[in-house]
């Protein structure tokens, strides 16, 4: 059983040509739009050369190089041996998109990868450090399209319109998380004359959509395209998922802790698929999207707005901020914090418990499993012993 990183050691030394593009590619370049390529990479607006992906892993800031704060040296790894492979090494890059609107809450990033072989891979970036992007993914919740959604549609019509002299191009779209929902949200919405130029949809572990928005959008027209692959106790990948029509993996991991690519189970060159996801687990995420889709739009808005004003509170502007917020400081705001909650209606402190009970049960589960992992593992290693 490998990983990501052992794909890249088994497989690297083959070109597009000798071993076809496949699921694992998938997740690598949706992957890959976590890194930081500022200065590097031209914008799509710079009408600027590619570059290879070798040239670029030589001008990395490896003191800044990727906007999560997770898993940082398997992260370079990745990287660094990617880049240097005979199959990545003279892939190019171009067409950098960021923007961050706080006011707004939209936070969008997204890259173009030109693999050589006449197709290409446009990488939208999921949820990264910053609170921005987090409170826009909650307000998926509850409209359709946020403003990294319209950014997505916009961004893929514009690369294609670049690319237009390469007309047999074959388009790939993926991303992670809430990149997955872009890819599948931009290839709903792309021009028309696209969405047949586009091969597959890579939706790595990508949050859905709600069932009203779904209506609306081309879903029937593009499903048969969509690659939307799940960990067995994922957490993310199952919000808001109304269809079957996901592949469950296997994962080293356990709960929403599988939502890290590097715990995904890959044999060879795809991933080790899971027979089920566990019956309590599917019951309590129904239960949960059941109960979105049960609220009215303007309890999910309101709650929102008023969860985002206690943590502004903190003046923390990222997820470790926010985890490092000391104690003594967060005392000297609990008064403001209780100030905000206080002005809550009383069907958002409601909608608030309720929310805060679910994720109690979320975590209390995956504490269950973890200890029942252990207990398991140190009977096995106590009859070796013995």
């Amino acid at each position: 059983m490998g990983d990501i990183i052992s794909y890249v050691y088994e497989f690297g030394g083959f070109t597009f040509a000798e071993k076809p593009f496949c699921e694992i590619d998938g997740l690598l370049l949706s992957h890959l739009s976590y890194f930081v390529f500022d200065g590097i990479v031209p914008g799509i607006d710079e009408n600027k050369p590619s570059i290879a992906l070798c040239d670029v892993a030589q001008r990395m800031d490896w003191h800044n190089f990727i906007s999560v704060k997770w898993e940082l040296e398997k992260n370079r790894e990745l990287f660094y041996k990617t880049a240097f492979s005979r199959r990545y090494r003279n892939t190019k890059m171009n067409y950098l998109a960021q923007e961050m609107d706080a006011g707004e809450g939209m936070q969008f990033c997204a890259v173009t990868f030109l693999l050589g072989n006449g197709d290409t891979f446009l990488s939208f970036r999921g949820t990264d450090d910053a609170l921005v992007g987090w409170k826009e993914d909650f307000n998926m919740a509850y409209r359709t399209p946020v403003g990294a959604q319209l950014k997505s549609t916009a961004y893929v019509n514009q690369v294609a319109k670049l690319l237009a002299r390469k007309r047999s191009l074959r388009f790939y779209l993926g991303g992670h998380s809430k990149g997955g929902n872009l890819a599948v949200y931009a290839a709903m919405t792309c021009d028309e004359h696209i969405k047949h130029r586009i091969g597959r949809i890579y939706n790595m572990d990508g949050p859905g959509f709600r069932p009203d928005f779904m209506e609306k959008l081309d879903y029937d027209g593009i499903k048969d395209k969509i690659l939307k692959i799940v960990p067995d106790e994922s957490f993310v990948g199952m919000l808001m998922e109304q269809k079957e029509d996901y592949e469950l993996i296997r994962s080293t991991q356990i709960g929403v802790q599988q939502h890290v690519c590097f715990s995904w189970c890959v044999e060879g060159d795809h991933f080790e698929r899971s027979e089920s996801q566990q019956p309590k687990r599917k019951e309590l995420y129904d239960r949960i999207n059941k109960w979105i889709f049960a609220l009215e739009i303007e309890q999910v808005g309101d709650f929102i707005d008023s969860l985002f004003k206690m943590i502004e509170v903190t003046e923390a502007r990222t997820l470790t901020e926010l985890k490092n917020v000391k104690g003594g400081e967060a005392a000297k705001k609990l008064h403001t914090i209780m100030q905000q909650y206080g002005r809550m209606n009383d069907e958002t402190k409601q909608v608030f418990w309720e929310i805060g009970g679910f994720v109690i049960e979320v975590l209390a589960r995956d504490q269950q499993e973890r200890m029942r992992r252990g207990k398991a593992a140190s009977r096995i290693r106590q009859r070796m012993e013995h």
